[in-house]
């Protein structure tokens, strides 16, 4: 009887023990988890030239008719106008806002006649030639696909 009094002992003080480390992990875990991170700059070298690379041919191939050859939103004449999609006009547009923000616009809306149908990829793709055509620096990794890494990238008129 007692060998299973001290065995039932162990049980009930184990379980509060093990809840209690628990707790104490999670919460260390939460904490460091929940630290607010820096927000970073478009300036700062956030797609590669390979991406701009490819935003230039979906550019020429999709967007160009809306947004003309050097992205000022100079579209041909029977096309609806269409915004400047680059340089300081475009930026000032989005200045404060993050990529993640311009990253669902034209994920969901262009091309405006066929909405929703380009890729994630191909998105991105063309949000980095509009960057690269901005004069907004290359740096070595593309713009990433997980949109709260892109929520973490602002944009800006300026460095």
């Amino acid at each position: 009887m007692k060998q299973n009094f001290k065995k039932g002992l162990c049980v009930v003080f184990s379980r509060p023990l093990a809840l209690i480390v628990g707790v104490a992990l999670a919460c260390v875990t939460a904490g460091a988890a929940g630290q607010p991170v820096k927000p970073i700059s478009v300036w700062s070298g956030v797609y590669t030239a390979a991406q701009n690379q490819r935003g230039e041919e979906i550019h020429a191939s999709v967007c160009v008719m809306c947004h003309g050859h050097q992205l000022n939103g100079a579209g041909q004449p029977e096309m609806p106008p269409s915004p400047a999609i680059a340089r300081a006009s475009f930026l000032r547009k989005w200045t404060g806002r993050n990529v993640a923000a311009l990253f669902m616009f034209v994920r969901q809306t262009m091309p405006p006649d066929a909405p929703g149908t380009l890729t994630d990829q191909q998105a991105l793709d063309a949000i980095a030639h509009m960057f690269a055509v901005s004069n907004i620096p290359a740096g070595n990794r593309e713009l990433p696909s997980d949109l709260k890494a892109l929520a973490n990238i602002l944009i800006d008129a300026q460095p």
